[in-house]
């Protein structure tokens, strides 16, 4: 799956179409590798997002809404200043790769015309927004700074010349002509179909490589030396492909298998079943469609990475400190074996010789049995005697420490176990934040400025839902909003839910009168779903009116102790629940 240059063509053909002309209205750096662009033109208008990130790099018209930073970033103002209510001069690509150039044309500061190109490079790992000077064609700024030590082949930095020549090293396959391409194929006899069309054409993607193979009716990966007389048919579904380019006739469409994205193109794809393919009416909408969930994912994994590492590391921790610490519980309780021990040594210190690893001798607390007893062979019967005195002591007065250390240790388990989940089930780059500052206050002990503070409390707001009968159903979403949600919002005869033994969100049904039963299965099939155990046929839930719930002793967030509650087995409707969780806290009405 690729944006490739046959994408990109035809994302050039449509921008100009509607943009061509038209205005830049205002412009956001909405993460540290990616800009929106507000563009009019008469009745159009479109946010133009244009990314270079490493895994999603991109450009396209988009429907979808970003959080704008409340102080933008550097590059963002250098390009406020350049190309706000710039005109639109066009949308070029270069030759056919992966690389679009905007003309734009605004003021300086004594108002005389200047005309700037705002170049996006889709290259991988080494894509890049960049604002160039038209006129000395020099480098203004880019959102990545490329220099000696990143790159020996091409440095891009303020005041440096712009050129792309030294990374065009393929034939753009729409000026190509039939001699030359029999050409390339007899010199070519060693590489498979797929790869002729790779390393000689820029801007196709394997996916394009197969589609031409494909219609040619040729297995791509065979290699040319087995199909001369296959050449004719590989030059006709060449051709006949950059036909379709040239003359701008695309198709944008997806394949899919089930709602997993597998490819997509913006000519057909014959290559698939009609039935696994979903068109599209822009390569805009396709674009969007596809990438903004693929880039939201991709996102939170990079930014949860660490994150779930650092969590798991402590759990990790706690776990190795419970069991040792069980351990010497066991030892504590058995501490009597050790005065016995004292006792026996100190009445037969006599049978005791220095050097002995272990003696055996008569227990007079247990009818005369004989005891085998350990011994240090650098001291004597009453040194070690006192030894196993001292350690009884200990033992006795360590018994309570460990029980109390312990229980904080297992609330931190079950803690640390609650973060991870919500962690994993994090929707946002904002709740992993969230996460990641509840996790550094907790147990890092880094406290947050008193503006995050201030901010977050601005930004509390529970997932809500309502039932057909008015009932309202509220779900916190990580420990923060579980403890705010149970302990100050829900009121004394709110019913509160929580998945049995297990992480979970905490959830409040709310009613007015006596809650219905179909509202209290509502309720209890949220906790299931927004739990760990979403997965089972059945979850045990229990339920409680919220006056039975208490702070938790380790008054950690989202940690509770709840009594005279009741128990409820559901099974989560994954099909109901994969609509509500697309529902915004205004829509207040629950899908049939």
């Amino acid at each position: 799956m690729s944006f490739d240059g046959t994408v990109t063509k035809a994302l050039i053909y449509e921008l100009n179409e509607q943009f061509t002309g038209g205005k830049v209205d205002r412009i956001f750096q909405t993460e540290k590798d990616e800009l929106l662009l507000q563009l009019r033109s008469g009745k159009n208008r479109g946010n133009l997002i244009l990314s270079a990130s490493a895994n999603n790099p991109r450009a396209y018209i988009t429907q979808e809404k970003k959080k704008n930073p409340s102080t933008p970033p550097a590059f963002c103002m250098l390009l406020r200043k350049h190309l706000e209510s710039a005109t639109i001069l066009g949308f070029e690509q270069i030759e056919m790769d992966r690389m679009i150039h905007i003309h734009l044309e605004g003021t300086n500061e004594l108002f005389d015309r200047v005309q700037k190109i705002l170049a996006i490079e889709i290259m991988g790992r080494h894509s890049n927004i960049i604002l160039i000077d038209k006129e000395s064609h020099t480098v203004i700024d880019s959102i990545k700074r490329v220099n000696s030590m990143v790159s020996r082949v091409r440095q891009v930095l303020p005041g440096l010349p712009y050129s792309y020549e030294e990374i065009l090293s393929k034939e753009n396959p729409l000026k190509e002509t039939p001699e030359r391409f029999r050409e390339k194929f007899e010199n070519s006899s060693d590489v498979s179909v797929k790869n002729f069309l790779l390393q000689n054409y820029m801007g196709f993607s394997p996916l394009i490589a197969r589609e031409i193979s494909y219609r040619a009716t040729i297995e791509d990966a065979l290699p040319l030396s087995h199909m001369k007389e296959e050449l004719p048919k590989l030059e006709e579904a060449f051709f006949s492909t950059m036909k379709i380019l040239k003359e701008n006739r695309y198709e944008p469409n997806g394949i899919f298998e089930g709602d997993r994205v597998v490819a997509f193109s913006c000519l057909p794809l014959t290559q698939y079943p009609d039935s696994s393919r979903k068109s599209y009416d822009s390569i805009s909408e396709m674009l969007d469609n596809i990438f903004t969930s693929k880039d939201l994912g991709d996102r939170i994994r990079q930014k949860s990475q660490n994150l779930h590492k650092m969590i798991k590391n402590q759990l990790d921790r706690a776990l190795k400190k419970q069991e040792k610490m069980e351990l010497e519980l066991r030892d504590a309780k058995e501490r009597e074996k050790y005065k016995i021990y004292g006792d026996v040594l100190s009445a037969n210190s006599w049978a005791v010789e220095r050097g002995d690893q272990e003696v055996t001798l008569e227990n007079f607390y247990d009818n005369m049995n004989p005891v085998t007893i350990p011994l240090d062979i650098k001291k004597d019967a009453v040194q070690n005697a006192a030894h196993y005195y001292k350690k009884y002591s200990k033992l006795k007065h360590a018994e309570s420490t460990i029980q109390e250390q312990l229980k904080h240790t297992r609330g931190d388990i079950r803690y640390l176990d609650e973060l991870l989940f919500t962690l994993e089930e994090a929707e946002s780059v904002e709740d992993i934040d969230l996460i990641k500052e509840e996790f550094r206050e907790e147990f890092l002990k880094k406290s947050p400025s008193s503006q995050k503070k201030k901010k977050k409390e601005k930004q509390r707001d529970f997932l809500s839902f309502e039932t057909e009968t008015g009932e309202k159903i509220y779900v916190g979403r990580n420990n923060r909003e579980n403890g705010e949600l149970t302990l100050k919002f829900a009121r004394k005869d709110d019913l509160w839910f929580h998945v049995k033994s297990g992480p979970g969100s905490h959830v409040i049904l709310r009613s007015p009168e006596e809650p219905t039963k179909e509202a209290i299965e509502m309720a209890a099939s949220l906790a299931a779903y927004y739990s760990r155990q979403k997965l089972s046929a059945n979850v045990e839930i229990d339920y409680t009116e919220r006056k039975y719930i208490k702070r938790h002793p380790l008054n950690q967030p989202g940690l509770v102790i709840y009594t005279d509650f009741q128990t409820i087995f559901v099974t989560p409707d994954k099909k109901i629940f994969s609509k509500l969780k697309k529902y915004e806290k205004a829509t207040g009405t629950i899908l049939p």
